[in-house]
């Protein structure tokens, strides 16, 4: 395969489960936002990215100053970094659409930080594809392929319900802003949860169908969950 070839063959597939999954949520939305500010916050989501692959290499290396000076083994250094990962790439989804949409004219309904949410997170998830899939092309289109099957039902649902909780946060706090913190708070701790759990069982995978059926128990509550959000979200009143 020439180098062309590749890029686009990792491009595609890291987009399309992204764009469809887009696609899904924006049709959901009564009243749509500007196609404009939807691809802004989708690009900030992308960037975000970079910003969380950064955060996380510092948290990495703080966590392994740490563990040499506190002495704790490698199975609490290990769960550490994978529930520090999964909190910081929901701060840096969080920013991506707090720093361009939810601080706009645009967000002038509780249902909207849910749709910017999300979208954020799909940026995030397409970038995040692209790496994963340069990866796995260089074993072969098969294996590409097979990756970005599993990433398209499994990862990408995963960033996007843990997403939409905290996005949930600012949409129940649109009346009500000296709540906000608060709501957040929580919001970030769930999203966390979830984003955690799921990459834990990820990563502790032996291959086994027990192990199986708790990523994807994971997957489909997180997609329940936000489904609930935002339909409360959208019904949300003063």
């Amino acid at each position: 395969m020439d180098f062309l070839a590749y890029i686009f063959l990792a491009g595609a597939l890291a987009f399309l489960p992204s764009l469809f999954w887009l696609w899904f949520w924006l049709k959901e939305d009564d009243h749509p936002e500007p196609r404009r500010e939807i691809l802004l916050v989708f690009l900030a989501g992308m960037l975000g990215v970079v910003v969380a692959i950064i955060l996380e290499n510092s948290f990495s290396s703080a966590n392994n100053v740490f563990q040499k000076f506190f002495g704790y083994g490698a199975f609490w250094f290990s769960i550490l970094n994978i529930f520090g990962f999964a909190f910081l790439e929901e701060i840096t989804k969080t920013a991506a659409a707090f720093f361009t949409a939810i601080r706009s004219k645009y967000f002038d309904e509780p249902v909207d930080a849910m749709i910017y949410m999300v979208a954020a997170a799909l940026g995030f998830a397409a970038l995040e594809n692209i790496l994963f899939l340069g990866e796995s092309l260089k074993v072969g289109v098969t294996q590409s392929v097979m990756v970005s099957a599993f990433r398209f039902i499994n990862a990408l649902l995963i960033h996007v319900s843990a997403t939409a909780i905290i996005g949930s946060a600012f949409a129940f706090s649109f009346f009500h802003k000296e709540r906000r913190l608060r709501e957040l708070f929580i919001g970030l701790f769930f999203a966390t949860l979830l984003h955690g759990f799921y990459n834990f069982f990820i990563i502790k995978s032996v291959g086994g169908v027990l192990n199986q059926i708790w990523i994807t128990s994971f997957v489909i509550l997180g997609a329940a969950i936000a489904l609930v959000l935002f339909e409360r979200a959208k019904r949300a009143k003063i």
